[in-house]
């Protein structure tokens, strides 16, 4: 079994509070990442705002362009 197929059928097995706990982990996690680094905050928000586009790419271009 390849790595992406076992992931697959982990995920699979997954309801939708399962995923909703993922989420709120990595909001928790990045609220302690702030906690632990304050010096993020000071940022420039176009330099937040370039991350948050980054991170979204890939995941809008699977939704909403990529044919099946």
């Amino acid at each position: 079994m390849s790595f992406t197929s076992n992931l697959n059928s982990k995920v699979k097995k997954m309801d939708w509070l399962d995923l909703a706990l993922v989420k709120f982990s990595c909001i928790a996690f990045g609220v302690l990442l702030v906690i632990m680094l304050p010096e993020i905050l000071y940022k420039s928000p176009w330099f937040i705002l370039f991350i948050i586009l980054l991170l979204a790419v890939r995941p809008s271009y699977r939704i909403y362009i990529k044919k099946d």
